[in-house]
């Protein structure tokens, strides 16, 4: 799940590449967060399952929108920015947590798929709840560490970086958040219809 080419990979690579590795391990801290939420959720709650599948087109909506902006945002106010490349403040570290949530929780995808895994969990193998604790931290240690490792290598291209391409970074990206977006809006509208 987290070698995934999607929003989050693409956020990782970009801000490691600005910033430094530190900011994708906070991105990666948020989206750890947001599993863990939907984890839970998935063992403990079939309401919030229904809810959701009841909701998902909404949620769909607003997930596109919300990617459509950032894109748009990103893709025509890029530049390099002074001082890139550089560790940011630490006070913005929650900044970049709330990033990788909210990246990871905009997809409604992301919980299905943790919800299809304890509902496999259960009917074929029987999982104990403590078995299936064991499997779920795994899981995300693994998407962490495999986060942690395209951030880390990311950053390590910052080096042979010069401003050019840095703007082409945020360009592309803004451009894949854009058409990420306008892939969820398509969906979820074309449902509608």
């Amino acid at each position: 799940m987290s070698l995934m080419l999607g929003t989050v990979f693409f956020s990782l690579v970009r801000n490691s590449i600005l910033h430094g590795y530190i900011t994708g391990i906070y991105i990666a801290s948020g989206v750890i967060l947001c599993d863990i939420i939907f984890i839970v959720l998935a063992v403990l709650s079939t309401k919030f399952a229904d809810f959701l599948k009841d909701y998902k087109n909404e949620i769909s909506l607003a997930g596109g929108i919300i990617l459509v902006i950032m894109g748009l945002f990103m893709y025509l106010s890029a530049k390099a920015q002074k001082g890139e490349g550089k560790l940011f403040n630490s006070g913005n570290k929650w900044t970049y947590v709330g990033n990788g949530f909210l990246l990871n929780v905009i997809n409604p995808v992301n919980f299905f798929s943790w919800l299809s895994i304890n509902t496999y969990l259960t009917i074929e193998y029987n999982y104990s709840l403590g078995v299936k604790a064991v499997f779920f931290i795994a899981c995300l240690s693994a998407i962490f560490l495999s986060e942690f490792l395209i951030a880390y290598f990311a950053s390590k291209l910052q080096k042979m970086m010069k401003q050019g391409f840095l703007i082409r970074i945020n360009q592309v990206s803004g451009a894949i958040f854009f058409f990420f977006g306008l892939k969820l809006l398509y969906d979820s509208i074309s449902i509608l219809l």
